[in-house]
Parts: structure tokens; sequence; C-alpha cells
């Protein structure tokens, strides 16, 4: 798992070793031209002649300063002409707006961001599902249209979660965003939504950081306790946005609970949003972990129940070909 800077390093070595493949390229052909036409040479020294004359001249009296600049842009053009004939194109770059240097105004530009986004996609694609969770493919149809006794249908209630989640990642800032808990059995879709906000939030060039609670923990303990994934920690606490999957599925410690409570502490004391998936209802998690997580969890997080009847097996029941009651 890196860190954001780490991902935003790889970014500018990557943005930099093209730029630096493309400014070779390109100096290798000017070499040839720069053989086939002496000319080039002969127009870059008369440049620089008449640059450092309408330098003075601008400094002084201002005579004959339109003649040179005339000059000046009749060798350009010239040049310009030679160059085309040499096959040689003009300099261009893959981000007009930073000219790939990375940087607009000081600020990093959109482009690194960008790259960034793609990077912690491809990192968190090689461990999860990322490309097959998405917003478009969660199917309500596998959700019960018959309403409870309120008279709302696990359908009607998973349409609410779902427009919940869009929302969530059309308006999200890792500044105002705020804490979910998904909580119901497992084969609900609460996996399936947190990755595809992953991937919305990526997509808008946040950065997150998702992990199954086992993974998790047992990074973080690999890093406290040996010398494995250096920059985990950090990595959790500065991410734009901290996704737990599946919190309870792991082998509960003394350092897994000291670990959850200080990483949900740190993350709402910084303003950092954190969505949590569980199967576990509030008092399991109040009797696994411990009352005070239980607590931060009821006062800061807004909790949604996913409900229905496990969509895993409807789907093995449909490879199957076993056809049952069409209304699940």
């Amino acid at each position: 798992m890196s860190s954001r800077e780490e991902i935003y390093q790889k970014a500018f070595a990557l943005k930099h070793e093209k730029k630096n493949k493309q400014e070779m390229n390109r100096r290798f052909l000017l070499s040839a031209a720069y053989q086939t036409h002496p000319r080039l040479s002969e127009i870059d020294r008369e440049l620089a002649g008449v640059g450092t004359r309408l330098a003075i001249t601008a400094l002084n009296d201002m005579s004959g300063f339109d003649a040179l600049r005339r000059r000046a842009q009749a060798l350009s053009a010239e040049k310009a002409e030679l160059l085309k004939k040499a096959d040689i194109p003009p300099e261009t770059f893959d981000c007009p707006l930073c000219q790939d240097s990375g940087y607009v105004s000081g600020k990093i530009c959109q482009c690194v961001h960008a790259l960034a986004a793609e990077l912690r996609a491809k990192e968190l694609s090689d461990e999860t599902p990322l490309a097959n969770s998405r917003f478009d493919n969660f199917e309500l149809r596998y959700y019960s249209d018959r309403p409870d006794a309120e008279g709302r249908s696990p359908r009607q209630r998973m349409a609410s979660i779902l427009k919940v989640c869009t929302d969530y990642v059309e308006g999200f800032d890792p500044k105002t965003a705020k804490n979910l808990l998904f909580l119901g059995q497992a084969g609900l879709g609460k996996t399936h939504l947190s990755l595809a906000i992953v991937s919305g939030v990526l997509s808008r060039g946040f950065t997150p950081v998702y992990g199954s609670a086992e993974s998790l923990f047992n990074k973080l303990e690999r890093e406290r306790f040996g010398s494995e994934n250096r920059g985990a920690y950090d990595s959790v606490l500065q991410a734009d946005l901290l996704v737990i999957d599946d919190l309870g599925a792991e082998m509960t410690t003394s350092f897994t609970r000291a670990a959850l409570n200080d990483l949900l502490n740190t993350r709402l004391l910084a303003g950092r949003p954190v969505i949590i998936n569980t199967n576990l209802s509030m008092k399991e998690i109040a009797m696994r972990y411990t009352a005070r997580i239980s607590s931060r969890l009821i006062g800061h997080y807004e909790a949604w129940e996913f409900l229905g009847n496990d969509i895993r097996q409807q789907k093995m029941i449909e490879s199957r070909g076993i056809h049952g009651n069409q209304s699940v």
C-alpha cells in the first residue's frame, strides 16, 4: 500500500520520464536536421545577436527596435520552415496547461492529480475487483419489492442507499464528506457499493485507501512490529477517503481494537471521512471492540442497513439454471 506522497512521487517520476524521452528523441532529430541544414546554426547565431541588440535598444532610445523585431520574426519563420522540411514536428506537450512541468502557478497540475489517481486505481485493482463494482451494474432486481410492516420494501431501501452513494461521489470533498456505516448480512452489496464509491472518488482525482479489515490491520501490524509496509499507517491516516470493508471478519486482538480506535479518532479529529462495512450489529460491535468505538460510530457516522437475500447465492442459482420464485 503506497502512501499519498509515494503515489505522487511515482506520478511525477513517470511524467518526467516520459518528458525526458520526448526531449531526447527531439534532440536526436534536431541534431540530424542541423547537420543536413547548416543554415539552422547560422539562424541561431543571428537570432542571438538580434536578441542582444533588441535588449540594448529597449533600454536606450528605441530607434531601430521595430526593424530588429521584424528581422527576428523573419529568422524564426525561416527556421520553422527549414525544420518543417526536415520533418521536425513543432514542440508539443501532453499537458499544455503546465507544459509537462507538473506545476501551474506553484501548484500541482491537474494532469499529475489524474495520473496519481490512475496509479492508485491500478494499485487497488490488483487487490480488489474495482472495475467490476460500479453503480451502473448494481442490480436492484435482486431485492424483493414486497413491503415490510412499515410499508417499504428492500428494493426501495436499496434504491435509497444507491442514491446516497452516487450523491456521495458527485459531491465528494474530503473536508466535508460524511462518515458512512453500512450494516447488514453478507452478500447484500455493501462491498460492491463501497468499491463503486472508491472508483468514483478516484475518477474525480482524489486519493482513497480501501482494504478489508483483515488485510488492513495485518499490514498495520506488520509495519508496527516488523519492517514491512513502511508508510502504510500514514497512508491510511492521510487518505482523502478510507474504506474499511468487512469489519469484524478479522481476528480481533488487542492490537486491532487499539488500531481501529486510533484510526477512527485520528481521522475524526482531522475531518477526514471513513466508510465502514460490517456484518455485525451495533451491539455486536460494542461487544467485539469497545463501547467507545460503537459510541463513536453511533455519534459520528450515518448508518444504512442493507436489506434483502444473499445476492451471491441468487446469482449462483441463476448461473446453474435453477429457477425459483422470481420475486426475491
